[in-house]
């Protein structure tokens, strides 16, 4: 065969004259750093997911081949937590998408109205700098204030594989631009203003969250979950750690429990028999009452 090296692909001449793709050899080696220097493994994400992040980077060091950058990479080390970094996804805004959070707030004001559920314990599974959980934290304290649940225990738990964006969101300091979402009345009740642009979450809603490093792969779900909020974050999984992560979410659900996912997030395999869709366009599902979960592990 006769190769032909283009920037960023390799075409094989076969016999029959066709060109044939075939992946860069050194996109490969930056994975193959990415797994070992960060321990993260790469070969759960979707290449083309790798690819978009990568090239974040590229261009921010003026890389225009992945050679370009494999070689930057070896040299220069302090770049690997920048890749890191630019590897996680991260919720730019509280309540980002107000037509999903108008149903999660009527979700939320079922259990807080009904006085068989004595506590609320929610997991915001991917929550980056804090916004998710804090925004959830905020409707809780509304709706337990309105309908006299105030006494009543609120736990949730925000998880990510990022300790460094986990600092930032146990901080709880924002810029304005992100609380564009929240009404002026809500942003004085529930934030002080440390300057022009940004603002610190207050204590009341602080003393609600609570954040750990968690990789949802690897390790084991929260268990005894109200609701599961794992948003926009799966989509980078292929397909087997999706249906993974599915039933993960199922065990740590309690019976009748409700799992949210982003828009273009579906469910598939066995998890489709475990859940049913209470809001199919925002991704809205609650688990069906299966006493025996033996069998998911």
């Amino acid at each position: 065969m006769k190769y032909i090296i283009t920037v960023n692909k390799y075409f094989l001449l076969n016999k029959l004259g066709k060109f044939m793709i075939t992946k860069d050899i050194y996109f490969n080696r930056i994975k193959r750093e990415i797994k070992l220097k960060l321990k993260i493994n790469v070969e759960q994400y979707k290449d083309s997911y790798i690819n978009r992040r990568i090239s974040v980077r590229m261009r921010a060091n003026n890389c225009k081949t992945y050679k370009d950058y494999y070689e930057y990479l070896i040299k220069n080390p302090n770049e690997y937590k920048k890749l890191e970094n630019t590897l996680t996804v991260n919720v730019t805004e509280f309540w980002r998408d107000r037509t999903a959070y108008n149903e999660i707030e009527k979700i939320l004001k079922n259990f807080v109205m009904d006085r068989k559920f004595k506590s609320l314990r929610i997991w915001s599974a991917g929550c980056s700098s804090g916004e998710e959980p804090y925004g959830i934290a905020i409707i809780i304290n509304e709706l337990k204030y309105r309908y006299n649940r105030k006494f009543m225990p609120v736990s949730i738990i925000g998880t990510d594989l990022d300790s460094d964006i986990l600092n930032k969101a146990k901080k709880g300091i924002y810029h304005n631009k992100q609380l564009k979402n929240i009404d002026n009345s809500l942003i004085y009740k529930y934030f002080t203003k440390l300057d022009e642009h940004q603002y610190e979450i207050k204590k009341d809603i602080k003393k609600y969250v609570k954040f750990k490093q968690h990789d949802l792969i690897r390790e084991p779900p929260l268990k005894g979950m109200n609701m599961i909020l794992c948003r926009n974050v799966i989509i980078y999984f292929d397909k087997q750690i999706q249906e993974e992560l599915f039933l993960k979410f199922y065990d740590g659900l309690i019976n009748g429990g409700y799992l949210i996912l982003g828009k273009t997030e579906i469910l598939h395999g066995k998890a489709r028999e475990l859940f049913k869709a209470v809001n199919y366009r925002e991704r809205i599902y609650k688990a069906k009452n299966i006493n025996d979960k033996f069998y998911l592990n």
